[in-house]
C-alpha cells in the first residue's frame, strides 16, 4: 500500500485510508440512487443506464488510480484520475439538464464543452462552488501530456538509474510524495462535489455518517495546510 513518509505523513496516511473507504462507501451508496425506482422514476430505462454506466466508469477509474497509486505507479494512477474526471464532468451536465442527456445518447457530435459553457453562464455566482472539477480536470491532463515533463522527469530520477514509476526503487522521493498529496485532496472534493449530484436526506444514514466523517477529516487537513 502506499505510504506517505513526508511532514505529517501519520495525518496523511490516515487520510489516505479513511478515503479508499469513502469511496467504497460513495460507490455503494451512489449506485443504490441510480436503481432506485422511486428517485429515479423520471427517467426512461436506457437513460437510467446511461447514468449507471458512467457513474460506474467513474468509479472503476478512481478505485484503478488507488490500486496503481499503491504501487507508486503515480503517471499511470493518473491517467485512471483523469478519466474519472472527464466522467464526473459528462455525469454533471447530463443529469442537470435532461436534454444534454437525450443530445449525449443520439448525438455522435455530442460537445461536452459547449454543454459546460451553457450551465455556467446560466449559473449564479453565488451558487458555483469554488472547487472546479474542470480546472482540476485540466491540471491532471497538463501533468499526463507531459508538459511540464522537465519538473516532473527529474524526480523519477534516483542514484542514476530511471524508475518505472518507482522513484527510487522502494518509495516515492518527497516532492512526488507531496504532489500526490494534493492530488490526493482534490480527487476527494471532485469525488465530494459529485456525490452532491445525489440528494441523500437520510435515505442512507450510513452513508451521511461516512461522509461527515471524511468531511471532518478534510477540514482537519486544512487547518494543518493553509
Amino acid at each position: 500500500m502506499f505510504t506517505f513518509t513526508i511532514e505529517n505523513s501519520e495525518f496523511l496516511n490516515e487520510f489516505y485510508i479513511q478515503l479508499k473507504e469513502y469511496v467504497k462507501k460513495s460507490y455503494a451508496y451512489t449506485a443504490k440512487f441510480l436503481i432506485h425506482p422511486t428517485l429515479m422514476e423520471d427517467y426512461k430505462e436506457q437513460e437510467m443506464l446511461t447514468l449507471i454506466l458512467i457513474n460506474k466508469s467513474i468509479y472503476q477509474n478512481i478505485f484503478n488510480m488507488l490500486a496503481q497509486l499503491d504501487n507508486n505507479m503515480v503517471f499511470s494512477s493518473l491517467s485512471c484520475l483523469e478519466n474519472a474526471l472527464h466522467n464526473m464532468r459528462l455525469f454533471y451536465v447530463l443529469k442537470v439538464n435532461k436534454n444534454n442527456l437525450y443530445k449525449y445518447m443520439t448525438d455522435e457530435y455530442f460537445d461536452l464543452k459547449k454543454c459546460e459553457e451553457i450551465i455556467d453562464k446560466n449559473t449564479d455566482i453565488k451558487d458555483r462552488n469554488e472547487f472546479s472539477v474542470i480546472d482540476f480536470y485540466n491540471e491532471i491532463k497538463k501533468t499526463n501530456r507531459f508538459e511540464d515533463i522537465k519538473q516532473i522527469l527529474p524526480l523519477q530520477i534516483h542514484d542514476g538509474n530511471l524508475y518505472l514509476g518507482l522513484s527510487n526503487g522502494t518509495e516515492l522521493n518527497e516532492k512526488l510524495q507531496d504532489k500526490v498529496r494534493g492530488y490526493m485532496i482534490s480527487m476527494y472534493r471532485a469525488l465530494s462535489t459529485h456525490n452532491q449530484m445525489f440528494f441523500n436526506g437520510g435515505i442512507d444514514k450510513e452513508f451521511e455518517e461516512v461522509e461527515g466523517s471524511m468531511y471532518r477529516k478534510f477540514m482537519d487537513y486544512v487547518k494543518m495546510y493553509v
